[in-house]
């Protein structure tokens, strides 16, 4: 959020993190034995794998070049940690 070319990206995938968050929250409210269950999770499986390409081929290529080495070297450290103790 600190760059002028990464802003808008930045807005855009946190609104996508709280919508995947939100449709998590209806699936756990939901039954499984309800028709309703199958619904939501497709469509967050939809939103999920929609939201990974673009990180994958959009976000984090812009942010590969507005983030310094050291940045970069800590966020994945982060990640790693993060990812251990999941």
């Amino acid at each position: 959020m600190d760059s002028d070319q990464t802003i808008e990206p930045s807005r855009h995938a946190i609104a996508e993190h709280r919508e995947i968050d939100e449709l998590v929250e209806k699936i756990e409210q939901t039954a499984m034995s309800s028709s309703a269950w199958l619904v939501h999770m497709k469509t967050l499986q939809t939103r999920v794998l929609h939201h990974l390409n673009e990180e994958e081929h959009e976000f984090f290529q812009q942010a590969g070049k507005v983030l310094s080495a050291q940045q970069k070297e800590q966020l994945a450290t982060a990640y790693k940690n993060e990812m251990l103790t999941a």
